[in-house]
């Protein structure tokens, strides 16, 4: 059975984490954090804004610099997969103005409770408060996570460890520096959504 070791329990990493579980492999989320979903948990002034109801080429236009990078992306794995993927595990969603759509219950922690809850019925493992501190590699070829509590090996390791944009959530860069460590060059961090200040 493949091993695969996902860095980060956001969105990304639990997303990542049901889909390798549910396609047979062994999978182990590592999340530095005490909780998992911390973002999700303030989008959307706390309820979590989790799509949009419009379609594709829209998305795409209302992404800034090269959207149509993310099109093959957006397309296979829709606005629509999202919602059917929560609702199927007893989510229930609205859409209200301007298309977005939000839990019924109002209430972002139902979100990352029902990804979570997908994730660990696929067979997926959880590790909170555990720091991936280097992804090791041999011969060009990953072989596992070195984390603070120990070396975990693994076949694959998916890195979903967010930007830099909130360190409070755990998005502080670091999984930036850990692809460094491997060898990529990394283009300078710059956000993307910016609060205006008078």
């Amino acid at each position: 059975m493949t091993k695969v070791a996902i860095i980060g329990g956001g969105a990304a990493g639990l997303l990542a984490g049901i889909a390798a579980a549910q396609n047979g492999a062994q999978v182990t989320i590592f999340e530095k954090m005490r909780l998992p979903g911390k973002k999700i948990m303030i989008t959307g002034k706390g309820r979590c804004n989790i799509t949009n109801a419009c379609e594709i080429p829209e998305f795409i236009k209302n992404i800034p610099g090269n959207g149509r990078f993310l099109n093959s992306a957006l397309h296979r794995f829709t606005n629509d997969d999202i919602v059917l993927l929560l609702e199927s595990h007893g989510l229930q969603t609205k859409v209200e103005r301007g298309g977005r759509i939000f839990p019924v219950s109002d209430k972002a922690k139902d979100v990352v409770d029902t990804l979570v809850k997908i994730f660990t019925e696929a067979g997926g493992k959880l590790q909170l408060d555990t720091k991936v501190i280097e992804i090791l590699a041999k011969d060009g070829q990953v072989t596992g996570v070195k984390t603070i509590s120990g070396v975990y090996p693994a076949d694959a390791v998916i890195l979903a460890a967010g930007g830099a944009s909130y360190p409070g959530t755990g998005s502080d860069g670091g999984g930036a520096k850990l692809a460094a460590k491997l060898g990529h060059k990394i283009v300078p961090l710059r956000p993307s959504l910016v609060p205006l200040e008078s």
